[in-house]
């Protein structure tokens, strides 16, 4: 099991100086930061890719198009990269007839077939060992609700063998929008299908967060957006680190699958990523992390 983190200047400068220790850089699939990434240490690409609107293939949420295999699999060759990941994310704009906390069994069939339909596609291309589904969150989206549901989850995942991207962020504020326990929330996932898991620090959008996003010049648009609700890839907190610690002892324990990495989605390079970036937040936090990944005699 790795720990890898966002790539960030801040994060290759520390790595570079020897203060901190990961097993990867996670990259945007952007030809020029994985290029920057690989002259430093070993990467894997995440990729912007969206099922669920039923076309019968993966959405790239950069391009708004049909994913590029072709790009992809140049990405996955290049970088050893070993999963294709897809987000769970059929939205009211997808299903405009479809109300978006509609518990109606013939909505929710309608939604897992095309669901299915779409991922099928890309199973089809790189077979299901290659291909791990991630749970989103509702945050301020238009993503249906039966898609955070567990048991909606696991029957995408039993339909179609594909692996499970266990986001820990996002089932944490998937439980807060649920309003129910995350312990619980999470027991209920296909934790026994893990390949990969995600986790970051969540906060309220508010006071220094608001003051960083504005000095960025963010529009105020996407800062209404994010204003007064709880976000994710940010700095850990307590609550992270309780979760977090949670999560490890339920894979060592043989109650998950082991993932191949799991992923400090903290820091980045553009868009909002590069102006939370802090160099003191990667050097403090990380090494916690990898120790807790790897064990204590494994500290840098």
């Amino acid at each position: 099991m790795h720990l890898s983190i966002n790539y960030s200047h801040a994060a290759a400068s520390l790595f570079q100086a020897g203060m901190i220790n990961v097993d990867r850089f996670k990259c945007p699939a952007w030809p020029d930061a994985v290029a920057a990434a690989r002259e430093i240490h070993d990467v894997y690409v995440h990729f912007p890719l969206r099922v669920g609107t039923g076309k019968g293939d993966a959405i790239d949420t950069e391009t708004g198009v049909t994913a590029d295999w072709m790009r992809i699999e140049n990405f996955l060759v290049a970088t050893n990269t070993p999963l294709v990941n897809l987000h769970l994310g059929p939205t009211t704009d997808d299903y405009p007839h479809i109300p978006i906390d509609s518990a109606n069994p013939a909505h929710i069939e309608r939604i897992t077939e095309d669901l299915i339909k779409d991922i099928n596609s890309v199973t089809s291309k790189f077979g299901a060992s290659r291909v791990a589904l991630e749970n989103v969150h509702n945050g301020n989206s238009k993503y249906l609700r039966s898609v955070f549901l567990p048991e909606f989850i696991n029957t995408v995942i039993d339909e179609t063998w594909c692996g499970f991207l266990l986001d820990l962020s996002h089932a944490r504020l998937t439980a807060k929008h649920l309003e129910v326990d995350i312990y619980e929330y999470t027991r209920k996932l296909p934790v026994g299908a893990i390949r990969e898991i995600h986790v970051t620090g969540i906060h309220k959008f508010e006071g220094h967060w608001l003051e960083i996003a504005r000095e960025a010049g963010f529009d105020q648009q996407v800062i209404d957006q994010y204003m007064g609700h709880y976000v994710d890839h940010l700095p850990m907190t307590g609550g992270d680190w309780e979760y977090l610690s949670w999560s490890v002892e339920q894979i060592e324990s043989g109650k998950w699958a082991e993932p191949w990495t799991i992923t400090f989605e903290y820091g980045g390079v553009g868009g909002m990523f590069a102006p939370i970036t802090d160099r003191e937040v990667i050097q403090l936090q990380v090494p916690r992390m990898y120790e807790l990944v790897h064990g204590p005699e494994n500290r840098p």
